[in-house]
């Protein structure tokens, strides 16, 4: 068994960009401690909600009647929009297409777009062919319809699907390549159906060299790497358009090295629960209490050589007793082993002075 230490978190040493943020909810939360205080895509009333991603051949082009049996093929630019930008490219791609004067629009309630017809074109039809049209790049799940059968003939057809947006990216430039070997998330709403990938380029993200996916799970979400990816670009990218929050966020990110013991912890340890949890009681012997997050501390024991020994110096004096980092206590099973910590306290003890055997006493606490 094998554990790893992340705590030299490069995500925190440069400048963070966003494909979208609340006001209250900032990228750069992301590189806080407190995993609490975390980063969320843009949403609320009259916000214009998140980012929807439009690309060339992929997710443009809307095929639609004005006529029977007369397919026209509304094409938007390629381009970043919002949900109310996204409405004002539909609307001009539709009628640069058609006959027909169009009303697009998004509901700040039920988060669905909405496209209408004034059907004055040709003999008045308006039909979305999601199914029988014949362009590639549909543009149908982007906002929310369903792509399976075409909509028929109507004055307006609204979406099946809610859409808070297509994705949304957190990257940040590095400023040269750079080894990679872990990227973890802690604190986060990712719903059961999210596909959130890390993803490193080395050209100025005009293209994504890499999109590992992360297995979607509560609390901590881990990628870890025995040969490191070496990129100057990395980030990750969210892809969550029905995220019943209507937004979705994320707590702490880390991006970095990490530090592996020529040895692991000793099989002797101790994991101590703790509930900081108040409880109070009247003089009638009533009880109340106030409920409080439920935490651990656990102690390591390491034995280690003068280089291990350098590197837990180097570490130590990194982080101290009031810095986070990760630490995989199994590598094997990083998904289930990771936790969010800081250094309580730790003391060396030499075994050896003539060899510089050391052994090293760690505490932990859990960081909620």
């Amino acid at each position: 068994m094998a554990c790893k230490f992340f705590y030299n978190n490069l995500w925190d040493d440069y400048t963070i960009t966003e494909t979208s943020e609340h006001e209250n909810f900032l990228a750069e939360n992301t590189q806080h401690r407190d995993f609490n205080k975390a980063w969320r895509s843009n949403y609320g009333a009259g916000s214009g909600w998140g980012n929807f991603n439009i690309e060339t051949g992929r997710n443009d082009d809307i095929d639609f009647e004005e006529t029977p049996a007369a397919e026209l093929t509304a094409t938007l630019t390629q381009a970043e929009y919002n949900a109310d930008e996204l409405c004002t490219e539909i609307k001009t791609q539709l009628e640069a297409a058609g006959a027909s004067t169009y009303t697009v629009t998004y509901s700040d309630t039920t988060n669905k777009f909405t496209l209408a017809s004034n059907r004055a074109g040709g003999g008045g039809t308006f039909k979305l062919l999601w199914l029988t049209g014949s362009s590639v790049g549909k543009a149908g799940d982007t906002i929310g319809f369903d792509m399976t059968a075409d909509d028929a003939d109507a004055a307006s057809h609204t979406a099946d699907n809610l859409r808070i947006h297509s994705e949304e990216r957190l990257i940040v430039d590095l400023g040269a390549a750079t080894n990679i070997y872990g990227i973890i998330i802690r604190g986060h709403n990712f719903s059961a159906t999210a596909t959130v990938d890390a993803i490193f380029s080395a050209d100025g993200w005009t293209t994504i060299a890499e999109h590992p996916d992360f297995t979607i799970q509560d609390d901590i979400m881990v990628l870890e790497y025995t040969t490191p990816k070496n990129y100057r670009y990395v980030g990750i990218r969210i892809q969550d358009p029905d995220n019943s929050d209507l937004y979705v966020k994320a707590g702490r990110v880390f991006f970095g090295p990490h530090f592996q013991p020529t040895r692991s912890f000793l099989e002797e340890s101790s994991h101590l629960p703790l509930d900081p949890s108040v409880l109070l009681a009247s003089e009638n012997g009533q009880l109340s209490s106030i409920q409080l997050d439920q935490y651990f501390t656990k102690s390591y024991g390491f034995i280690m050589e003068a280089t291990d020994k350098s590197n837990f110096d180097t570490m130590f004096a990194s982080r101290g007793t009031s810095k986070d980092l990760f630490i995989t206590e199994d590598t094997s099973s990083y998904l289930t082993t990771t936790d969010y910590i800081q250094f309580n306290g730790w003391q060396f003890r030499s075994i050896l002075h003539s060899s510089s055997v050391w052994q090293l006493d760690l505490e932990v606490a859990k960081l909620r």
